[in-house]
């Protein structure tokens, strides 16, 4: 744990989300700071966990594979914020 909070150490200071999924809460911080439209992948601190979403066929999902919902429902949050 002190390994990924010393990586990214100087994310901690920027915006958190919070989205609710199935009646759980979820804290999310952005690990890149230049998004844009035709992202394809990027890093999130998901719940203190380093966590990659990837698009592929016009679906996000995380690069685990699972919870393809919640990782739709992050990405929407976060165009919602940054007007893609």
């Amino acid at each position: 744990m002190f390994d990924t909070i010393g990586q990214f150490e100087e994310h901690f200071n920027k915006q958190v989300f919070r989205i609710t999924f199935k009646q759980r809460d979820f804290q999310i911080v952005l690990l890149k700071t230049d998004l844009t439209k035709n992202l394809t992948e990027f890093q999130i601190l998901l719940d203190g966990l380093v966590q990659k979403l990837i698009k592929t066929n016009g679906k996000w999902h995380f690069e685990h594979g699972e919870d393809e919902d919640l990782a739709e429902d992050i990405f929407r949050q976060i165009a919602l914020r940054y007007r893609f």
